[in-house]
């Protein structure tokens, strides 16, 4: 009797869980369309030539932010613009996962060889002031 109560709560459980993860992710998606709704799909070669080539970026470094800032957040980033802010339109992914930014410096740091200070972190908002931060970081780095 033990054994059947202990299933059906372990069942239970796994159900509720179920139900909260689905209605967080309804949640996220439907923050993520109110923000990227009408947008147009660019490819990285179309996104670097629209925002960052004529400022110098090389592709390699809007590539591999894209891909990291993806690959973080668990979203389709083919719609971002040079302007995207973490403190504003971009700040629900934090709702769903708080420890997100942490993770995307960590990201960069590993795939640019590059290190990232706190307060350079807390200033980084936008999409622009991150492609900014590893190619200045990437700068320096070479430099050496």
């Amino acid at each position: 009797m033990e054994l059947l109560v202990a299933s059906a709560t372990v069942l239970g459980v796994a159900i509720l869980a179920v139900v909260v993860l689905r209605s967080e992710s309804h949640q996220r998606n439907k923050k993520f369309e109110a923000v990227f709704s009408g947008r147009e799909q660019l490819s990285i070669d179309q996104f670097y030539e629209r925002y960052f080539k004529a400022r110098g970026i090389p592709l390699h470094v809007v590539s591999g932010v894209r891909k990291i800032v993806e690959e973080q957040l668990l979203a389709d980033m083919s719609r971002l613009t040079d302007t995207d802010d973490f403190s504003k339109n971009l700040n629900f992914f934090f709702d769903f996962d708080s420890m997100v930014d942490v993770e995307i410096v960590c990201a960069l740091e590993k795939e640019f060889g590059i290190e990232i200070s706190d307060e350079e972190a807390i200033n980084t908002k936008t999409i622009n002031d991150m492609m900014q931060l590893v190619c200045r970081k990437l700068e320096v780095k070479d430099a050496a």
